[in-house]
């Protein structure tokens, strides 16, 4: 067993002396640079359009929610105060039939929000494209050969960071993504 441990440790030590730097061709170094993606996403002008556009958008979608769960409600009192008043057999239809618009109500509030998440999936996605199109563009003008998500890198100089190029670059080409809800 011990001689098996030690095999496998040699061949890990020649290993780790046999790896050169990597190298795009040889005799010269890769260039490689990181990009902070989240940020861009949080930060860049259009990033910002989309966030503002959905705040109002979420605003106004609470207040329709608000204005639905009022009339509901209104309605349900109405049924209740004329309890007294119905028979059991009328009751019981006005009962169903508001649980039926609860049930529309809630379908529909459940419609709408899948809406707004797919238009907002569609912003985002539509921003991470031109990212990626950007860095391309900056990596192929500094002759790049490899560019890194920062969320996979633990530490990285500053000069390899490309992140405020890009977000240059976004802001002056997408300052701002419309938001369509369907």
């Amino acid at each position: 067993m011990k001689k098996i441990l030690l095999a496998a440790l040699v061949s890990l030590f020649v290993l780790g002396f046999s790896l050169a730097p990597v190298r795009a061709e040889e005799g010269k170094p890769i260039k490689i640079a990181v990009v902070d993606i989240q940020s861009l996403l949080k930060n860049s002008k259009g990033a910002q359009s989309i966030e503002s556009q959905l705040a109002t958008i979420r605003k106004d979608f609470q207040a329709e929610v608000e204005k639905e769960e009022k009339a509901l409600r209104d309605a349900e009192k109405a049924i209740l105060e004329q309890k007294d008043k119905l028979s059991e057999a009328e009751f019981k239809a006005k009962a169903g039939e508001f649980q039926k618009k609860v049930a529309e109500g809630q379908k529909k509030i459940q419609e709408r929000k899948g809406k707004l998440d797919k238009a907002l999936a569609t912003a985002v996605g539509k921003l991470r494209g031109e990212i990626v199109k950007i860095v391309a563009d900056i990596g192929a003008k500094d002759k790049l050969d490899l560019v890194v998500a920062r969320t996979d890198v633990v530490i990285v100089s500053k000069d390899l960071d490309i992140t405020a190029k890009v977000l240059e670059r976004i802001d002056a080409e997408l300052s701002s993504i419309t938001i369509t809800v369907e």
